[in-house]
């Protein structure tokens, strides 16, 4: 066990040093608040994609919130992703936030907040945004753009935001199948408030949900019940489910060696930048 983790962690060194040589400027550990956790990482794409802008004309802005069982992770660990992101001529913020035990589900919550006012107040206000997360970073990030309550928060966000990218995301999560989630969560009061099946609404940005069909971290049955009951209300969601692909290859995919021939890859790409075919279409399997 030991020597597989230890392989894991030079895989993950790896990509992440090879992205350091990428087409773009980084600006590290922007505070958004005053703990440590509370930073955010900055990438501005030098890339040259001729016909690669969002319909303003501008280059997308893409706020990535990694997964990690809302009890791990670190922003440092996600760069592979910013890379393969500021390629297809985009700009990336990846934000930290603080983790149980420090803190509960909904101070995590605000911690997105704060990363999607920071973006707000500190980017031209008329570049379009894309928020994206994977897991527990998709769950925290769909919140984020279908509650009201939380976008409400976040300056003038919700005017420039065009659409959810959820990779492998647990929007439907309730009763908890772990002990330490009903205080993650808690007080059982706020349970409600972590799913995001609630705030469904038919005004709500295009969710473009993602899925591994050999996910059993995450069943995809959560970005299906999503899809499902976005659409019911007459919002717009579409859904990809990928074949013999698992929780963690699906963010895999954004690493130098995957990306090139990569569908997922290919899939958000056509979401931003050209979201009238990726939106043709609902998976409904």
């Amino acid at each position: 066990m030991q020597f597989i983790e230890l392989m894991r962690n030079v895989g993950h060194q790896l990509i992440n040093g090879l992205a350091r040589i990428g087409q773009y400027r980084v600006t590290l550990n922007i505070p958004f608040d005053q703990d440590p956790r509370q930073q955010l990482d900055y990438y501005q794409s030098q890339a040259r994609q001729p016909g690669l802008t969002s319909s303003a004309g501008m280059r997308p802005l893409i706020l990535f919130i990694y997964g990690g069982a809302w009890q791990q992770g670190d922003k440092r660990q996600f760069r592979f992703v910013a890379d393969t992101l500021c390629a297809l001529g985009c700009d990336v913020v990846v934000t930290n936030y603080r983790l149980y035990p420090q803190v509960r589900f909904q101070q995590m919550v605000m911690d997105v907040v704060q990363a999607g006012r920071w973006i707000a107040e500190n980017t031209p206000p008329q570049q379009p945004v894309y928020i994206m997360g994977h897991s527990a970073g998709a769950h925290l990030g769909s919140l984020l753009c279908l509650d009201r309550g939380l976008l409400s928060q976040a300056a003038n966000l919700e005017a420039r935001l065009k659409g959810f990218i959820g990779m492998a995301g647990p929007y439907d999560y309730f009763p908890y199948t772990e002990d330490a989630h009903w205080d993650l969560f808690g007080p059982a009061a706020n349970y409600p408030s972590s799913r995001t099946i609630n705030f469904v609404r038919a005004d709500c940005p295009p969710l473009y949900l993602l899925h591994g069909e050999a996910d059993t971290r995450v069943r995809r049955g959560h970005s299906k019940s999503l899809m499902e009951k976005t659409l019911a209300v007459g919002g717009i969601a579409n859904r990809r489910v990928y074949a013999n692909m698992g929780h963690v290859d699906i963010i895999v995919e954004f690493s130098v060696f995957h990306r090139r021939n990569s569908l997922v890859i290919r899939d958000i790409a056509e979401f931003i930048f050209e979201p009238h075919r990726a939106n043709s279409q609902p998976e409904v399997d």
